[in-house]
């Protein structure tokens, strides 16, 4: 079992959700890219998800299984470059729920889906080592990092009340993504309140996987941005689209 990641620094940092390889909106990323421009983070966090793998998700329809794979990865890897591209702290991607079936299948598909799902894994992790992005595994203990004193995750619950739910989880101020809705809750802490932000996403607001569903119209293109303080402590703000 990896070793809980806890740092402390200092500096401003930004982080987004859910950009989803080939389903990323455009116009929501590149106002992303110009409020980076203007803001100067030292840090940066992809919080997961910035691969779709539709093709790979468990019940796909004949259709979904012959989406491009190829085109995805190019989005994702796209997005993380220009995402980290100037940032001299702290770069992270935490795999999201979406992004780990490519790690399932390399454990559990066929013999050609793990050959399959490894060479395209190696093309990835050799990228995330190339560009010096930290990375974990989508995991509700591992998949988790503490920086100072704000908690960053994927997210692990899809629920309406989800911030409330992860803060009552976690006990710690945090931030994470998931559920594709941008939302905050606040809870009882000392010496001061713990917020809990969900980020919102980053991916075409009506995708048509999810054209039968209501949830959608909840979902909010936003980010993070905030602020490490050498004391150990932190602020931090939702920014919605």
């Amino acid at each position: 079992m990896e070793d809980y990641t806890q740092i402390k620094t200092s500096g401003k940092f930004m982080a987004l959700s859910c950009t989803h390889g080939n389903l990323m909106d455009e116009a929501a990323f590149a106002y992303f890219m110009k409020e980076k421009k203007a803001y100067k983070p030292k840090h940066m966090i992809h919080l997961g998800d910035a691969f779709e793998f539709t093709a790979l998700r468990k019940g796909a329809t004949e259709d979904e299984k012959r989406i491009d794979i190829e085109e995805d990865i190019e989005w994702g890897l796209w997005s993380l470059q220009e995402m980290m591209e100037g940032i001299k702290g702290e770069r992270w991607f935490l795999r999201g729920n979406h992004c780990e079936r490519l790690w399932e299948m390399a454990q559990k598909g066929t013999t050609v889906g793990r050959d399959f799902a490894k060479m395209h894994i190696a093309r990835i992790e050799e990228f995330l080592g190339d560009m010096k992005i930290k990375t974990k595994p989508y995991c509700s203990t591992q998949g988790v990092i503490q920086i100072n004193d704000l908690l960053a995750m994927h997210g692990y619950g899809f629920g309406v009340n989800a911030a409330k739910d992860h803060m009552k989880v976690y006990h710690k101020s945090l931030m994470f993504g998931h559920t594709h809705r941008a939302e905050s809750a606040i809870g009882t802490g000392w010496p001061y309140p713990i917020e809990a932000l969900n980020v919102g996403m980053m991916m075409n607001k009506f995708p048509k996987y999810a054209s039968r569903t209501t949830s959608v119209l909840s979902w909010t293109h936003g980010f993070a941005k905030g602020e490490f303080y050498k004391d150990g402590t932190h602020t931090k703000e939702l920014v919605t689209i």
